[in-house]
């Protein structure tokens, strides 16, 4: 059981984070290292080989794996039903999270009918994007039918798997599922489960946004707002800080270690309204370990050191962060990491009913509530296509360092776009790692990443992803 929760921390908790988020115009490399460039450039994106992919094709079918044997091994243990059950709903929930990241990163899936031994049972055929949906969304409602309710649960036990976390990762799968396939009925059903999670009563947006993050507020994890997260600690520490950190070591106004990877883009940290909140934690100065206050200055262009002294080619995100003073001393980050926020699903049933009937009240209603926390005037949409550029943006302001908008980016048909137009300006501009580069590919909606040689040779079923062609709407060279 502790297994399947592991995996998924393994699998989510290494260059996963820095991959995907450079791949779109929120992230940026702040350094040449692990090759982040390419990404962020999108350079032999066909090579399955290349060590700057989102690397987790392996860790999400050991999740997989591990999660089979407890399905198959829990029915020789003699336990209370419906306790039994419950753990089950966990580990389903579990398997389709991580089924769900790797059919968005690499299509059709193998589907593993047991749990594999050693060697034994590794060759299985890919089945199709349709029957891999089918599992997710069984496993999801088995979920929904035999877990409690987060407030059933007592206070240590407060950050496991809930039935809400079910109807909103459910709810998400079905939104993702109808923009990928353009089928209206699959809104209808995202609605419903998002609709759901919003009427329980169970989860309410922060009141400060400040107190969501470990960075600010030690004392609020798994708070209300908190739906599902991946839990770290003393013994077990959070290492996403050292793929996304402002500064190349560990010193005591940061806390654990931070190495230079990949770091939120020049063009998101300059698109914040000034009184948003939410830009407090995008990290423009700490202290060094001369004592010296050294400050981010888009003056730079992302070349360090700068003119006062940064050490990074952007701006630090604290969301990511342990300032604390055990987390310099032992380096290990406590902070643990959102994977389903309760802002994600008041903007995922805004986006469903755009997508059916327009800005209706309501939605725009749940739209707003997420850009009132944030300090930010309502808005009223003329049209649903004026409301979905909105969404877009919101969630990226929102979300920006939590894993989520490189597939908001392929789910809205927008990648193209977006990484077109931020290579562009980051050539014209002039930026670190982008001066003197040239655009040589722009990913479609329906980019897949190659399944890494070792693990095409681990399983002789396994057929590869074709190659995938740049977009012809968008010049290149």
């Amino acid at each position: 059981m502790r297994s399947t929760y592991r995996g998924l921390r393994d699998m989510l908790g290494d260059r996963y984070y820095g991959c995907l988020e450079v791949a779109t115009e929120f992230g940026s490399p702040t350094n040449t290292k692990w090759e982040y460039p390419k990404t962020n450039f999108w350079i032999d994106i066909n090579n399955p080989d290349i060590s700057y992919g989102p690397g987790c094709w392996s860790k999400g079918f050991n999740v997989i794996n591990c999660a089979n044997i407890v399905l198959a091994r829990g029915e020789g243990i003699d336990m209370n039903q419906e306790e039994k059950e419950q753990k089950y709903g966990e580990v389903r929930f579990l398997r389709a999270y991580a089924n769900y990241i790797l059919v968005r990163l690499y299509g059709a899936l193998p589907i593993p009918e047991n749990y594999t031994n050693g060697l034994d049972g590794l060759k299985i055929p890919r089945k199709t994007i349709e029957e891999n949906y089918t599992q997710i969304i069984e496993d999801l409602i088995y979920a929904i039918e035999k877990l409690p309710l987060k407030s059933q649960y007592g206070k240590d036990e407060i950050w496991k798997i809930s039935k809400g976390a079910a109807q909103a990762l459910l709810g998400d799968v079905y939104l993702t599922r109808g923009c990928m396939e353009n089928n209206k009925e699959f809104f209808s059903l995202a609605e419903k489960q998002l609709e759901a999670v919003i009427n329980s009563g169970e989860y309410h947006l922060e009141p400060n946004y400040e107190d969501l993050w470990f960075w600010f507020n030690t004392a609020n994890k798994n708070g209300q707002e908190s739906i599902f997260e991946l839990q770290f600690g003393e013994t077990q520490g959070n290492i996403v800080t050292q793929y996304t950190g402002c500064y190349n070591g560990r010193i005591p106004s940061l806390g654990s270690t931070h190495y230079l990877r990949v770091g939120p883009s020049i063009e998101a940290y300059l698109s914040y309204h000034p009184n948003d909140v939410r830009r407090n934690c995008m990290l423009t100065e700490f202290e060094d370990v001369s004592g010296n206050i050294v400050q981010f200055d888009v003056a730079d262009k992302g070349f360090y050191p700068g003119i006062k002294g940064w050490t990074s080619a952007s701006p630090g995100n604290v969301k990511l962060y342990d300032r604390t003073e055990s987390a310099y001393l032992n380096d290990c980050s406590k902070a643990n990491l959102y994977m389903i926020r309760y802002a994600d699903v008041l903007l995922d049933y805004a986006e469903a009913v755009n997508l059916q009937r327009g800005p209706t009240a309501e939605a725009v209603s749940k739209f707003n509530e997420v850009r009132g926390r944030a300090g930010l005037n309502s808005l009223i949409p003329a049209n649903a296509n004026e409301f979905s550029d909105l969404i877009y943006q919101e969630r990226g302001w929102e979300f920006i360092g939590e894993g989520l908008l490189y597939y908001d980016a392929l789910r809205t048909d927008r990648i193209g776009e977006k990484v077109y137009n931020h290579l562009k300006n980051g050539i014209t501009d002039g930026l670190y790692q982008y001066k003197g580069q040239s655009i040589q590919f722009i990913p479609k909606k329906t980019f897949l990443w190659k399944i890494p040689t070792a693990d095409m040779n681990s399983n002789p079923a396994l057929e590869q992803n074709p190659d995938n062609e740049s977009d012809p709407h968008f010049p290149i060279g």
